[in-house]
């Protein structure tokens, strides 16, 4: 009887040490990337103190605006510079359809929609609509995600 138990205490051990090994192996496969892109500004940077950032959105409507909120976004970004790097971490996978740089003064009333300064792969007056990418298990991280902002965007607000 006593062996009995044994065996099955021991078939019931196996499974749980061969398992071991596989959470490892799975753990090591990465859930999510990352987004990152050099930011271009054009024009004269407004006075005062501003947020600027880089949304993503992986919904956009018939006209290419988000239906919703960001899915993700960066930290803020110097608007003293003329070029700034920007990196987005913890992206989901999926396809994004809009990368856009957005601005905000520091006393627009809450609620207000940021301004769009630029799109990724937006170039009026030939291309007018923005570019996607996927981010997924084979290519998590996204580099090359470069976007021209406008200034002059602010002044026709």
């Amino acid at each position: 009887m006593r062996i009995a138990v044994l065996f099955i205490s021991f078939m019931l051990i196996i499974p749980l040490v061969a398992g071991c090994g596989e959470d490892d192996e799975e753990s090591e496969i990465p859930t999510t990337g990352t987004v990152s892109g050099t930011i271009t500004f054009i024009g004269t940077p407004p006075e005062g103190e501003c947020e600027i950032q880089v949304s993503i959105f992986s919904s956009v409507d018939e006209m290419g605006r988000p239906t919703g909120p960001p899915d993700h976004y960066s930290e803020p970004c110097d608007s003293s510079a003329a070029e700034v790097s920007y990196t987005i971490t913890g992206v989901s996978f999926g396809t994004y359809k809009l990368a856009a740089v957005g601005y905000e003064s520091a006393d627009a009333p809450m609620g207000q929609a940021e301004i769009i300064l630029g799109m990724y792969g937006f170039a009026p007056p030939d291309d007018m609509q923005s570019d996607s990418f996927t981010i997924s298990e084979d290519d998590p991280d996204i580099t090359g995600i470069d976007i021209i902002a406008n200034y002059a965007e602010i002044e026709d607000q």
